[in-house]
């Protein structure tokens, strides 16, 4: 196998003309050059260099390869870069999971805020509940999740970083009948709670679990424009919803049903300093001192 070295020799030789300059500018002996470069000539099955007292021209066979050998310098430069930006948070990917009311509600800023860094970071964003978000966190198939705490406590795997609490409110159509006082309770409903949880902690009016779940708090409330559903949400996002659709909010009453977002991030895991930038941008959507 060709090493990188080798063909940075191979082509310092080549614009120099001269082992002894081509072995100053890698900084390394003319000994150790010439054996080098015998060596890589071996490798390759014929002479790259045609000597001529001190002075080297390429033979056809050495002209032949120089494009190749410049392509293979080039990509360990790129390697070299592409890991600078890692280190650096400057380039690659973060990948982060974000559960319903945090995608609806403090993505958006948080991303633009984030941009707003310089960093040229590309973020793959996954939507969906907290349970299987946290368990590709664990399996490192993300970097970040923002979603309900539920499934990271007690884990000392994970760390957390609390946002604020948000009790759950409820909303439908303007000319739903249970805007004019019908038991709401006769109602289907549509959450992006699993019905798990609210077996644990029921919806502040009881009644049914959902029969439309969805990640997506704006699929949610379409859908509820359209028919009798009735959506049970964080109020933080009823009061979005409200304004951007057809919706009015219903009065319920308290329960102790909240939802406690957070950020979660793997104990150990390689520091980035791009995430830590998207982390400061969470909490400053939410409203947060970082």
């Amino acid at each position: 196998m060709i090493t990188l070295r080798a063909a940075q020799l191979f082509l310092a030789a080549a614009e120099t003309g001269t082992l002894t300059a081509a072995a100053a500018q890698l900084h390394i002996s003319q000994p150790a050059a010439t054996k080098a470069l015998a060596q890589l000539e071996a490798r390759l099955g014929g002479a790259l260099f045609d000597r001529k007292g001190r002075r080297l021209a390429l033979t056809p066979f050495g002209d032949a390869l120089q494009a190749r050998a410049r392509a293979l310098v080039q990509q360990g430069a790129d390697l070299d870069a592409e890991a600078e930006r890692w280190r650096t948070g400057s380039a690659g990917t973060l990948t982060i999971g974000v559960g319903p009311s945090v995608a609806y509600r403090l993505l958006p800023d948080a991303v633009a805020a984030f941009y707003r860094t310089g960093r040229r970071v590309q973020l793959a964003v996954k939507a969906g509940h907290a349970t299987e978000l946290v368990e590709a966190l664990r399996k490192g198939q993300l970097d970040l999740v923002a979603a309900d705490i539920g499934p990271a406590l007690g884990d000392g795997a994970l760390s957390t970083t609390a946002l604020p609490d948000e009790s759950v409110g409820a909303a439908a159509r303007a000319d739903h009948p249970a805007q004019s006082g019908a038991p709401l309770t006769d109602f289907p409903v549509a959450s992006a709670t699993p019905p798990e949880r609210l077996r644990d902690q029921p919806l502040p009016w009881g009644g049914q679990a959902p029969d439309i779940i969805c990640d997506d708090y704006t699929v949610l409330a379409r859908a509820c424009m359209a028919s009798d559903h009735i959506l049970a949400a964080p109020n933080p996002v009823i009061n979005q919803l409200v304004k951007t659709h057809n919706l009015k909010r219903l009065d319920v009453p308290n329960s102790p049903l909240r939802v406690k977002p957070a950020l979660i991030e793997r104990v150990g895991a390689p520091g980035n300093p791009a995430l830590n930038d998207l982390c400061r941008c969470f909490l400053v959507a939410a409203g947060q001192t970082p």
